[in-house]
């Protein structure tokens, strides 16, 4: 039996014309349509609605339904579907992504699938893993920055809780017992290998494209020792033949007659050549020892890296033409750069705290 629809639409017909214009959303779209249809009077069964919009009579008695009990806004109210339940769910990601939270890592997208798979017994396919971490969690294979398997663990953390305490003592002990000085100052020193062995780094190519670099294999070297002061910029270079202590006592030498007027408080790691019983001392120089196997708390570290970053895949046919290389990147660096590189905030805020 063909029943027709008894319901009082409250809107206008212009008003849904409009509304129906407005409609981006299908769902939406298509009970808006019932109701302009039904309000000028162009179907009036449901049976004759469902053909013209191409729905079953269930759903278009449905939303009527609705449209009774609340009106045009609960007739518009459209849940979102389900979808198909992922083949990961919500929890193992979360699970994931602390994972890949922590420094270690993964070696590769296979590690995950197996990771999964043994601690999760969650299996799927490598495109599965690969698309969730790679395009979804935004995570890369990245060259990680080695850690000595000596370094006693928290010792950076303690170094830098400490380093504002162990200021406070040596500008204490500096104000006691040292002549009147111009400035107290604090420096990162380190001492660099350099030599005309190819240094290598990443190349950019398309996809497909194996890079190409052209490396010799020559081991003669020189180093480089140097200090920078994180809080203006400063910097001192000297070249020397080899690493060992008199070498360094004379680094140290050198930079102390270049800045005779302040007193000099030095970071550095602790090298033989550093800690020699025989090393001789400068009047206004004093040596602060880092943790050992922590490089990471010295910034000089990264200067260097900046510094190699322009030698990479360069040919030096002898130790001038490299020492005339590394002289021209040294003339370069400004102020500005280094501070930008050196300045960690861990060392700015405890020299703050020091009064330094």
């Amino acid at each position: 039996m063909v029943r027709i629809i008894k319901i009082e639409i409250r809107e206008e017909a212009e008003t849904l014309k409009k509304l129906l214009v407005q409609q981006k959303d299908k769902r939406r779209f298509e009970r808006v349509q019932a109701l302009y249809l039904l309000k000028i009077r162009q179907v009036e069964t449901v049976e004759h609605l469902a053909v013209i919009i191409g729905r079953g009579r269930r759903t278009i008695s449905r939303w009527l339904s609705q449209y009774r009990s609340g009106g045009l806004a609960q007739m518009l109210e459209v849940g979102k579907s389900p979808g198909k339940e992922p083949l990961i769910p919500q929890w193992a990601v979360e699970r994931l992504k602390a994972e890949l939270a922590d420094p270690e890592g993964f070696t590769s997208y296979k590690e995950v699938k197996l990771w999964l798979e043994a601690l999760l017994d969650i299996k799927v396919k490598y495109d599965v893993v690969h698309h969730l971490v790679h395009d979804k969690l935004k995570a890369k294979l990245k060259v990680p920055r080695p850690i000595s398997a000596k370094q006693v663990e928290g010792a950076i953390e303690s170094f830098k809780k400490k380093l504002p305490q162990e200021l406070e003592a040596i500008v204490e002990r500096v104000n006691k017992f040292y002549q009147p000085w111009s400035r107290l100052r604090y420096w990162c020193q380190d001492e660099s290998r350099m030599g005309l062995h190819t240094m290598r780094g990443r190349l950019l190519t398309l996809t497909g494209v194996k890079p190409k670099g052209k490396v010799q294999w020559n081991f003669q070297a020189l180093w480089l020792y140097g200090l920078v002061e994180p809080l203006t910029g400063d910097s001192f270079f000297y070249e020397f033949c080899h690493l060992d202590t008199v070498c360094f006592e004379k680094f140290l030498e050198l930079f102390s007659q270049a800045n005779p007027e302040d007193i000099h408080i030095i970071q550095l790691d602790n090298g033989g050549c550093h800690q020699a019983l025989d090393l001789s001392l400068p009047e206004n120089v004093i040596l602060l020892f880092q943790p050992p196997h922590c490089p990471e708390v010295n910034p000089i570290e990264r200067l260097w890296e900046e510094i190699k970053k322009s030698l990479k895949w360069e040919l030096f046919t002898s130790l001038e033409q490299l020492r005339l290389g590394v002289r021209k990147i040294l003339q370069n660096l400004n102020q500005t750069l280094i501070t930008s590189v050196t300045g960690w905030q861990f060392i700015i805020e405890a020299l703050e705290l020091a009064g330094i």
